[in-house]
C-alpha cells in the first residue's frame, strides 16, 4: 500500500507530542490500575453495612470514613475545612404550609380570582423566608429567555422590575440539546429574571395538560423541594430555586394562563404561534397578583469529602484540576422482591471506585503533576446535584483556580469499553484532550448516545459548568463489537438502575473499569500538566451565558 509521505510524517508529529504531553513512564503507570481495588471498593461501598449511603444516616458516614481512610493511605492530604479532609453541607427539605398558602390576580377593573393550589398553581417553598407576603404587578416575557445568541432576547425593551414574569416555556430548536436541558430548569429562567430586577417567576408549560400538572403539582407540595444552606442561612442555587431577590418561584396551569391573557385582551393560542415563529411576544399586563406562603423546614448534616496531591510547578501548584465523584445513593426504600436497600453498586460505588484508584495511581508518580490534584467525593447528587453545588459555589480552593472538573458518575461497566461519549468536552478545550487521551487507549469517541436522557445536566458536572468551571463526564460509548449494546444498557437501566437490584453482582465487567479510569487519568493529567488552562470556546452558550 502507498504511504502519503506527509500524513505519516502528521502522524509521527502527533505521536510525538502526545508522548510529550503523556512521557512513557507516566503510561505505563496506568497499565498498574488495579480492577481489584476497583472491585473491592464498590463491594465494601454498595455492601449492604452501608444501607444505601443516604445522606445523613450511619452508613453515609461509613462512607465518608471509608473514602478518608483511603485517601490517607494514598497520601492526599487533606483538603476540605478546618484542616479535615471533609466540607460540611447543610441540606435543607422545605415544605409548603398549605393551608397557608395563597395566589390571587386582581384585574384591572377591580375584579379579583383566588386560585387554588395544587390545581391552578405552584409555588416551592422558599427556604431561606419561613413567610413570604407579595403583591406586584405581572409581565408576560415570552419564552423568558435572555439569550441573543440562540435569536431569544424576551428581556428587551421591557421593565419587570419589582414585578413577577410569567413565562411560557419554549425550548428553541435547533441547539444543541445540552443547552436546551439548561434552559428546562426553572431556576434558569429565575436566573434570567433576577438579572432584570423581577421579585418572580410564574411558569407555564403550554404542552402540560391539566391532569398532568395537577399529579406534578402535589407531588411536590407533599415531598417539598431539597437545596443546601450556608451556616448563615443563606442557600446554594439548586435546579428549582435560585433564591436571592426571588420571592415568587412556581407555575401555573395553561387554563390559568388563557384567562390571564383573556383577561387582558390577549389570545394565548396566537402568542403560541408567534412564539413558535421566532417573535417577540412580551407584553406589560394590567393583572396584579398577591398573596402569601409559609415555609417549614427540616434540615440534615452531611458531607463532601476532599484530598489533595500538590502540584510541582512553583505557580501552576496554586492552580487546581479536579476528579469529582457522587458518594451517596437512594438508602433504605420501598422494598422489591423483599429487598429494600438501594445499594448504587453502579450509581455510584463504581465512579468512585474508579476515582479512588485514579488518586492512588497519582500517588504513585515518581513527578507529580504541575497543577494540584483534588478528588471531592460529594453528597446529595440524588437529591439535586447539592453536595456539588455546594462545594461549586463555596469551595474549599479559591475559585477563581479551579481549571476543570472530571466526573464519575455510573460509568456502567457492562461491556468491554471501546468508546466514550465525553459529556461537556465539546464546550471547551477539554474537547482536544479528550481526543487525545481516547486515541492514547485506541478510543472511539461518540457524542452523546442519547441526548434525551439529559445526562449533562443530571449529574455533578453541571455544577461546575453552571459556576464558570469548564467539565466534562466520561460515559460509556455504544460504539462496541457488541452490536447490541445500546440495547443491553437500556434493558439493564429499566431494570436495575436506582432499585434494590443495583448490586456488585449484577453486570459488572471488571476489565473495563481499567480502561475507563486510565482515560479519566490521561485526560486530568493532561489539564494539569498544560501550560494553558483549559478554556471555554468563545462562542459557547455557557461561556456567554457567563460574559452578561
Amino acid at each position: 500500500m502507498k504511504i502519503n509521505k506527509l500524513s505519516f510524517l502528521l502522524f509521527l508529529i502527533s505521536i510525538g507530542s502526545f508522548a510529550q504531553e503523556v512521557p512513557s513512564d507516566v503510561l505505563n503507570l496506568t497499565e498498574t490500575i488495579d480492577t481489584n481495588k476497583i472491585k473491592a471498593h464498590v463491594a465494601y461501598l454498595a455492601s449492604d453495612a452501608l444501607l444505601g449511603r443516604k445522606p445523613g444516616k450511619p452508613g453515609y458516614q461509613m462512607a465518608v470514613d471509608y473514602v478518608i481512610k483511603e485517601y490517607k493511605s494514598t497520601g492526599l492530604t487533606p483538603a476540605g475545612e478546618n484542616g479535615g479532609y471533609t466540607q460540611k453541607v447543610i441540606l435543607r427539605n422545605s415544605k409548603l404550609v398549605k393551608e397557608k398558602t395563597s395566589l390571587s390576580f386582581t384585574q384591572a377593573d377591580g375584579t379579583s380570582k383566588k386560585l387554588v393550589l395544587g390545581e391552578d398553581y405552584l409555588f416551592y417553598a422558599n427556604p431561606e423566608k419561613a413567610k413570604v407576603d407579595f403583591i406586584a404587578p405581572l409581565v408576560f416575557v415570552g419564552s423568558g429567555i435572555d439569550a441573543p445568541e440562540l435569536g431569544f432576547n424576551d428581556y428587551k425593551n421591557i421593565d419587570v422590575k419589582g414585578k413577577i414574569c410569567v413565562v411560557l416555556q419554549k425550548s428553541p430548536d435547533n441547539v444543541p440539546a445540552n443547552v436546551k436541558l439548561h434552559l428546562k430548569y426553572p431556576s434558569t429562567y429565575q436566573d434570567y429574571a433576577l438579572k432584570h430586577g423581577a421579585i418572580g417567576v410564574l411558569l407555564c408549560n403550554y404542552e402540560n395538560n391539566t391532569a398532568r400538572f395537577k399529579v406534578g403539582a402535589n407531588l411536590s407540595i407533599q415531598g417539598g423541594s431539597n437545596i443546601s444552606i450556608k451556616p448563615d442561612g443563606k442557600l446554594t442555587p439548586s435546579a428549582n430555586y435560585m433564591g436571592g431577590d426571588i420571592q415568587v418561584a412556581g407555575s401555573i396551569t395553561v387554563d390559568v394562563l388563557k384567562e390571564l391573557m383573556k383577561a387582558n385582551g390577549l389570545n394565548l393560542e396566537e402568542i403560541w404561534k408567534g412564539l413558535e415563529k421566532g417573535n417577540y411576544v412580551s407584553q406589560n399586563l394590567k393583572t396584579t397578583a398577591s398573596g402569601n406562603y409559609e415555609s417549614v423546614y427540616s434540615d440534615i448534616e452531611s458531607y463532601n469529602v476532599i484530598g489533595k496531591i500538590e502540584g510541582t510547578d512553583k505557580k501552576l501548584k496554586k492552580e487546581y484540576v479536579i476528579h469529582s465523584a457522587h458518594l451517596d445513593h437512594l438508602g433504605v426504600g420501598k422494598a422489591i422482591e423483599g429487598d429494600s436497600i438501594y445499594n448504587g453498586a453502579h450509581d455510584n460505588a463504581s465512579g468512585v471506585a474508579a476515582a479512588l484508584e485514579i488518586a492512588r495511581t497519582y500517588s504513585q508518580l515518581p513527578t507529580k503533576p504541575k497543577r494540584t490534584m483534588l478528588f471531592l467525593m460529594c453528597t446529595a447528587e440524588e437529591m439535586g446535584l447539592l453536595g456539588s453545588a455546594y462545594f461549586a459555589n463555596n469551595p474549599t480552593v479559591p475559585k477563581k483556580d479551579i481549571v476543570v472538573d472530571v466526573n464519575t458518575d455510573m460509568p456502567t461497566f457492562l461491556a468491554q469499553l471501546e468508546s466514550i461519549a465525553p459529556l461537556g468536552a465539546e464546550h471547551s478545550t477539554l474537547e482536544d484532550i479528550t481526543k487525545k487521551a481516547a486515541k492514547l487507549l485506541n478510543l472511539s469517541i461518540e457524542t452523546d448516545p442519547e441526548p434525551t436522557e439529559g445526562r449533562f445536566v443530571r449529574s455533578d458536572q453541571y455544577s461546575f459548568v453552571k459556576a464558570g468551571i469548564p467539565a466534562l463526564h466520561v460515559k460509556f460509548g455504544h460504539i462496541n463489537s457488541n452490536k447490541n449494546l445500546a440495547e443491553d444498557v437500556k434493558k439493564w437501566r429499566a431494570a436495575h438502575y436506582h432499585k434494590p437490584s443495583d448490586q456488585i453482582e449484577n453486570g459488572f465487567v471488571w476489565s473495563a473499569s481499567r480502561k475507563y479510569a486510565q482515560v479519566n487519568f490521561l485526560i486530568s493529567y493532561m489539564a494539569a500538566q498544560d501550560k494553558k488552562r483549559v478554556a471555554w470556546k468563545k462562542d459557547d452558550f455557557f461561556y456567554l451565558r457567563l460574559k452578561r
